[in-house]
């Protein structure tokens, strides 16, 4: 006969799985008084739970207000595989529009991308939102909410990372970065989509080699 759980691990498994499964995202706040009621239990071992959770890295704890869901530290092949799900996705969707015939207005992509040059020495985070909006102005023709919110998720899992030595790195590659944004640009424009992919597998192909000589 199994042997039955305690409360602290019952609590415990139960908030770990919503991290690990995305249904609760970084900076979701859960309560002890919530998770009592959800689960049938008493606050103690939610508490001791959220104490256990918070050294592994997992929880913020805000004495009197729960806690919060960390953003997790991504190590150098997290950001690769995340960097080619996003080159995989991109090209499938250009292709799309290749398919589709689709004459892309790039007006609202060239004006994020003219404020993103303008921002280029601005801190990390006003250039890491603006690179997001041009990104997201990219994904105007994709109808499918659920892939234009997971594509976002993941680009801004890579783009909050407060790991110092990451940070620095990818301020040394925004002028290849931009570079790289206006060749895309530009072949979105003459709706040459084959260029446009290519230039997408460059980009990512040299920020993957950039991690992984920096990791």
């Amino acid at each position: 006969m199994a042997k039955p759980k305690k409360l602290d691990e019952l609590a415990y498994q139960y908030i770990k799985e919503k991290i690990d499964t995305r249904q609760w995202m970084p900076q979701t706040r859960i309560t002890e008084l919530d998770l009592s009621k959800e689960l049938s239990i008493s606050r103690t071992p939610i508490r001791q739970a959220f104490q256990q959770l918070q050294k592994e890295g997992f929880l913020d704890v805000e004495m009197y207000k729960g806690a919060r869901v960390k953003e997790q530290k991504i190590e150098s092949r997290g950001s690769q595989e995340r960097l080619e799900f996003i080159e995989m996705t991109l090209i499938n969707y250009f292709h799309s529009l290749q398919i589709k015939e689709i004459r892309f207005d790039c007006s609202q992509v060239e004006e994020k991308l003219i404020c993103l040059k303008k921002h280029l020495n601005e801190s990390e985070k006003e250039f890491l939102n603006l690179e997001v909006q041009l990104i997201y102005k990219m994904l105007a023709y994709n109808k499918n909410s659920y892939f234009v919110r997971l594509m976002m998720d993941t680009i801004r899992e890579i783009q909050t990372q407060d790991n110092p030595e990451y940070l620095l790195l990818m301020k040394k590659n925004r002028n290849a970065k931009i570079t790289h944004y206006e060749k895309i640009v530009e072949y979105l424009k003459v709706g040459n989509y084959p260029l446009a992919r290519k230039q997408v597998r460059i980009l990512v192909n040299q920020l993957t080699l950039n991690i992984i000589h920096n990791g």
